[in-house]
């Protein structure tokens, strides 16, 4: 009986092997001529040995066996994770594919998915900034996920120690395992609306305000939500990781201040107010009040993946916002 079932296994596994071997090829692009440069553009930022997605797009031997889950997550948006659509008014980071790039994967997958002829092995890492000095830096307290814990978000209070008030201009997370702390969203005290500071990837560079500033009092905690994911290729190992938060601070008052706001169905804004972005906890659709066009539509806003979308130019809004009633989520803006 068992050399049997030995048999039928041998038999399924070279089936298979034929199977794979013989596909038909009927789709004009080729991993390496056509599916490499759209991922190296939108995915191996993640998708990379060092990245903190769950696997690799960076080889064809990575990329052939995901090719039809590729196809299906482009196809349903739900990768690259960018949920806002194009419009009048850029963002930063913008990540959406093209139509043309949509339909050499979906082609590239549905015809077999050749690998084409290789090139060069190129660098695959990102073009990585020198870092910048902090003025001050947070120790995050070790975090372990334990087996079977896939996602944890957690809420930390730091103490900032200012002995006088200060303005903070920018923020950021460091960390040597990315692909562990994946964000954090910061608040000054405790997690209200009003507080929020932004939220931030730990591959993201430094999010600042286009020089404005929050104020910090003194003694003030600052406190961070922050979403630990765990890999899965650790298998029945614990995860575990230590991070940073890192401030830029400026002891001279700047000329515009940060401002936060939940997001209701209308409300005017500060004189002289500027929108740096949204950060959705549903979908929306944000406008300037009396006008019919968009400012940003976001089509979706999972809590995997808390975002914040920011403008490439601060907007200047006279007239305060307008949105639907039941829509979620935070603005920040700038004012005098």
């Amino acid at each position: 009986m068992k050399k049997k079932k030995l048999l039928l296994f041998f038999c399924c596994l070279l089936a298979a092997e034929a199977a794979g071997a013989h596909d038909i090829i009927t789709s004009r692009y080729s991993y390496h001529g056509h599916v490499l440069p759209i991922l190296k553009a939108h995915c191996v930022r993640c998708h990379s040995p060092e990245g903190p997605a769950p696997f690799r797009l960076t080889s064809y031997l990575d990329a052939r066996p995901r090719a039809v889950a590729i196809k299906e997550e482009v196809l349903l948006r739900n990768m690259p994770p960018w949920y806002a659509e194009a419009g009048e008014h850029k963002l930063i980071g913008e990540d959406r594919l093209s139509a043309a790039e949509l339909d050499i994967i979906v082609e590239w997958a549905s015809g077999g998915a050749p690998e084409g002829k290789k090139t060069p092995a190129g660098n695959f890492a990102a073009n990585v900034k020198p870092l910048e000095v902090a003025n001050l830096e947070l120790e995050l307290p070790e975090m372990t996920l334990a087996p079977g814990s896939r996602r944890k978000t957690v809420t930390v209070s730091l103490k900032a120690g200012l002995e006088r008030a200060a303005w903070l201009t920018g923020w950021d997370l460091s960390t040597a395992k990315v692909d562990v702390l994946r964000s954090a969203s910061l608040y000054r005290g405790g997690i209200s609306p009003a507080n929020y500071l932004g939220t931030r990837m730990s591959i993201d560079e430094k999010l600042d305000w286009a020089g404005a500033g929050a104020k910090l009092e003194p003694g003030q905690d600052l406190t961070l939500s922050v979403l630990y994911t765990r890999p899965w290729r650790l298998g029945n190992k614990e995860a575990s990781v230590r991070g940073k938060l890192r401030l830029w601070i400026s002891e001279s008052k700047p000329a515009r201040l940060l401002q936060a706001r939940r997001l209701s169905g209308s409300g005017n804004l500060p004189g002289g107010a500027r929108l740096l972005g949204v950060h959705p906890s549903t979908p929306l659709r944000l406008r300037a009040a009396g006008r019919p066009e968009s400012l940003i539509e976001i089509f979706a806003a999972p809590a995997k993946w808390p975002l914040f979308y920011r403008f490439s130019e601060p907007l200047e809004l006279s007239d305060g916002l307008e949105t639907l009633p039941k829509v979620r989520g935070i603005i920040l803006f700038t004012a005098p």
